[in-house]
């Protein structure tokens, strides 16, 4: 089990499932969210995250098209976003994690929206929008 909480403690959940493939996220919606070039995160069952503290601290914001993303009302901390086609993911934000979590990034997507000045330097695979795969996982859940 992994556990998690916002900066100031309001809010604490508890992940009692896998990690999904993390990916390093450039669009511009998580980068204008948080305030960084791009955030790591990463699907996760739905049923496999629960808040144990601070359920009403939680506020979700929606962007039409894309989804809700979450945040302590409090601290303001980013904690996951969930996309509108399907309720069974939530791509949690890795940074809000109280370990490091047991799986690394694989991909960066989203670089249709990149910031110019952040440059990449590792060698995972990169794309422009959601790759075919993610695209496939969020459709059939």
């Amino acid at each position: 089990m992994l556990t998690g909480r916002c900066l100031c403690g309001m809010v604490r959940y508890e992940l009692d499932g896998e990690i999904g493939v993390v990916v390093n996220c450039h669009c511009q919606y998580c980068r204008r969210a948080h305030g960084a070039a791009f955030v790591a995160i990463a699907p996760v069952q739905t049923g496999d995250l629960r808040f144990v503290a601070g359920n009403d601290a939680i506020q979700e914001v929606h962007t039409q098209g894309v989804g809700f993303r979450a945040f302590c009302r409090q601290c303001a901390t980013r904690l996951y976003n969930r996309p509108e086609s399907t309720t069974a993911l939530t791509m949690l934000i890795l940074g809000s994690l109280d370990e490091d979590p047991p799986v690394r990034p694989s991909m960066h997507i989203n670089l249709e929206s990149k910031a110019s000045w952040y440059e990449i330097l590792d060698d995972l695979p990169r794309f422009e929008a959601l790759p075919p795969s993610a695209e496939a996982i969020l459709a059939d859940s």
